[in-house]
């Protein structure tokens, strides 16, 4: 088991943002955390990588290190890509040939190895948010942390990244804990996806999908039935103002779930941009 999270509650000024958290993250698993922005998504990931503290609960993990990939890239202006990833290799491992391995590996990975001697302003969103990629992979953590890494994203750039990190999870072993607002990220790269209320963000239902991730693919019936559960679930527990604000699934919230669920009737503007 990677990482261990028990009754774990949040409050600010006396308001509690996150209550009674409780899961498991082992070898290879990806736990993902879905619901609408403001209901201690973002706020989870920081308690868990120590960037901030809960106000009560229990955190078990016996990792050295963690990788974090955040929604911006965070990419600092005056490094080039190489030196933005060897940055945090520096404390790590002390041979500047041993680094240029890692990060040549990475690079390629994330297919921007030729552009590693690109500063940020001359690469796109996209080649951005690979490099925030290929820095988190460069540190070799069994742990890696993700809030919302693909939102600035069109959506192929998203599939072609979600592929990779699928392929990294289950041939390297390493879990992750994802949290976005998308249910076609969720079902894609989640292994169990918590669904969070409104505030306080608790967790109201669990989803396990049993597939291999690098099997999912969003024309398969299966994880279609799944995409459809957690939208039907998120319509009726969320309302209406988030199905269309976060989700983009409906231009009338006035089909009833029922019918979505049974027919798969979807209008995803998202996806006909």
């Amino acid at each position: 088991m990677l990482l261990k999270v028990e009754n774990l509650n949040k409050t600010y000024d006396g308001k509690s943002v996150l209550k009674d958290i409780n899961f498991t993250l082992n070898e290879g698993e990806v736990v993902c955390f879905l619901g609408p922005s403001g209901c201690g998504k973002s706020t989870l990931l920081r308690i868990l990588a120590d960037l901030e503290k809960a106000n009560s609960g229990k955190i078990s993990n016996g990792l050295s290190k963690m990788g974090f990939i955040f929604q911006e890239p965070r990419l600092l202006p005056w490094l080039n890509t190489y030196e933005n990833i060897d940055l945090v290799l520096k404390d790590q491992i002390e041979s500047s040939d041993e680094r240029k391995k890692v990060i040549d590996r990475v690079l390629k990975e994330v297919n921007l190895y030729e552009f590693k001697d690109y500063y940020p302003k001359k690469l796109s969103g996209g080649m951005k948010q690979r490099a925030a990629i290929a820095r988190a992979l460069a540190v070799k953590s069994k742990l890696l942390l993700m809030d919302e890494p693909f939102s600035n994203l069109d959506f192929p750039l998203r599939l072609d990244l979600i592929k990779l990190l699928s392929r990294i999870f289950e041939e390297e072993g390493v879990g992750g804990v994802f949290v976005t607002h998308d249910t076609r990220e969720a079902v894609l790269l989640g292994d169990r996806i918590m669904v969070l209320t409104e505030e306080p963000g608790e967790i109201e239902s669990t989803t396990e999908i049993k597939i291999k991730k690098s099997e999912r693919y969003l024309e398969s019936e299966e994880i279609s039935q799944y995409n459809r559960i957690l939208n039907h679930y998120l319509c009726q527990n969320m309302g209406p103002e988030h199905m269309h604000k976060h989700c983009r699934l409906m231009k009338n919230f006035n089909f009833s779930c029922k019918k979505l669920l049974t027919e798969g009737e979807i209008d995803n503007e998202e996806e006909q941009k």
